[in-house]
């Protein structure tokens, strides 16, 4: 690997100063691994490499302009008890416009390998798609830390930011005239949809740059306005002590309320300790203010030594229906998606392949959720920021396996239905007065537990930077650790859908040789 470039990239027009508290919900992901994707893209005929780095860096910085915030300095607002929601303890804000900003990180570098020696073609991963078994690409070999950068962002470890970015980009050159480009953000300034806008807009931008004219972006223009989610919040989130009937409304919701406090906890991994504690407040400030209540945190049933393996299925849209079908024949409502069948298949058979048929424990399928059609009045799909929270279904672990889809997906339907815009807006007031927006999480990992994110709509194959030039693959960044699950649509756009499956490896194997057909 050679370094050509490294450098920071920065709005071509300056604006006034800005400071900008963001939202209730950008405060609770903090802890969150990063938001990011990485885009592989075969050789362009009659493309040299450094017109490409020109023509990408020109128009990103013209796009960044839409976006100004991104180069500025991510860091915690200063902290003042008499002030209002935005100036409580580990409330995020974002500086910017000042002659100090860090920048974007943007860095250039050259493999030594073709595209086509990292992974094969969309057609290629869904050409073992027979009968009722989807294909199953094996994505152990590709290596996501060779496309996104390893320094650390603004607040990654909740206490560090001076100097450090909040987005960072690194164009891969790849012999034979293919290039990757790989992205990766601090989540709190972005969910995958908020990066997809920004995605669309320099795809767009850069094929002009080629002399290309296409009509309009994929998505519109970015709305970064954190304020337009915290109005949504029910009562007086400014006030000093929430109120109790809100609270309550809130906490019947179901929303995980696992602590990272309990470090005491069995089985709680000691490299996260550092972290947790930059999440608490000084001690003084936490003698006088109570703490919520939090629920028992399942350490012990997520085990960080088993090798965990990651595998690409893809369903075509004749499976999606067939399950579909299958789930609107027999779990009583009329509005069950395709999403919520697949779902709905792929939970049962991991559980069934984790080899729990006959355990009375206690299982979860943790689906996150956007905030932003689900709040009054709703936010543009254009909204900047991480407008997300997560919920669960949950049953034992014996009674999930024996379920049949459609009582599944009728669940994850009725468990989505419940999130109205009275019912995000009681969340929302109370997430407004936590001690610490970070001491708890709404999920969980590990043999317990199957942690959903839906990318779909989102048109990551639709990304072109040159014109005639769609990606070889798409890969979301995601933590390779047991139980996670994304999905989106499908690479060779067939009106399927790929699912990035993160299982430890006996359970992938098990799920691998069987666990597909077992619905």
């Amino acid at each position: 690997m050679t370094t050509i470039e490294s450098t920071r990239l920065r709005p071509a027009n300056q604006l006034p100063p800005t400071s900008t508290p963001l939202s209730i919900l950008d405060a609770t992901v903090a802890r969150f691994s990063p938001a990011g994707a990485i885009w592989i893209f075969d050789q362009h005929p009659d493309l040299d490499q450094k017109t490409l780095i020109d023509h990408l860096r020109a128009s990103f910085i013209e796009t960044l302009s839409k976006f100004p915030q991104w180069a500025g300095q991510l860091q915690w607002a200063p902290v003042n008890p008499k002030g209002n929601h935005t100036e409580r303890f580990n409330r995020p804000l974002i500086v910017y416009e000042t002659d100090t900003d860090p920048g974007v990180e943007w860095t250039v570098i050259e493999h030594a390998f073709r595209a086509d020696e990292i992974v094969p073609t969309p057609e290629e991963r869904a050409s073992s798609s027979t009968g009722s078994q989807p294909s199953a690409w094996a994505g152990d070999a590709f290596n996501e830390r060779l496309f996104i950068s390893s320094n650390p962002l603004a607040l990654a470890n909740l206490r560090d930011y001076a100097g450090l970015p909040g987005m960072q980009v690194q164009v891969s050159l790849l012999q034979e005239g293919g290039y990757v480009i790989g992205v990766k953000m601090a989540h709190c300034l972005a969910d995958a949809q908020t990066l997809m806008v920004f995605m669309h807009q320099w795809a767009h931008s850069s094929k002009k740059q080629f002399g290309n004219q296409p009509e309009t972006p994929l998505m519109g223009e970015p709305v970064f306005d954190p304020a337009l989610l915290d109005s949504c919040a029910a009562g007086d989130i400014d006030s000093p002590e929430p109120d109790q009937g809100l609270v309550r409304i809130a906490r019947k919701l179901p929303l995980h309320r696992y602590s990272w406090w309990d470090t005491a906890a069995e089985g709680y991994p000691p490299f996260l300790i550092p972290t947790t504690e930059n999440s608490k407040p000084p001690p003084g400030e936490l003698e006088h203010r109570r703490v919520s209540p939090s629920e028992p945190t399942p350490w012990v049933s997520w085990d960080f030594s088993k090798k965990v393996r990651y595998t690409q299925l893809h369903f075509t849209a004749a499976e999606l229906r067939k399950f579909q079908a299958a789930a609107l024949d027999t779990g009583g409502r009329c509005d069950i998606s395709r999403l919520d069948a697949l779902l709905a298949h792929l939970w049962i058979a991991i559980m069934r392949a984790r080899g729990q048929a006959d355990s009375s424990r206690r299982v979860y399928m943790d689906l996150s959720l956007g905030a932003r059609a689900r709040v009054s009045p709703a936010l543009p799909d254009t909204f900047v920021g991480s407008p997300l929270f997560l919920t669960h279904v949950g049953g034992t672990a014996s009674s999930v396996c024996q379920e049949i889809i459609g009582e599944t997906a009728n669940r994850i339907r009725e468990t989505m239905k419940r999130f109205t815009a009275d019912a995000v807006g009681a969340m929302l007031h109370d997430a407004a007065h936590e001690v610490s927006p970070q001491q708890l999480w709404q999920a969980f990992l590990g043999s317990e537990h199957t942690l959903v994110t839906s990318w779909l709509r989102l048109r990551l194959y639709d990304v072109d930077f040159v014109g005639g030039n769609k990606p070889r693959y798409v890969h979301a960044v995601m933590p390779k650790m047991d139980g996670c699950l994304q999905v989106m649509d499908s690479g060779i756009q067939d009106g399927g859908m790929d699912v990035a499956l993160y299982l430890d490896e006996g359970a992938m194997g098990r799920f691998l040789d069987g666990g597909c057909s077992w619905v």
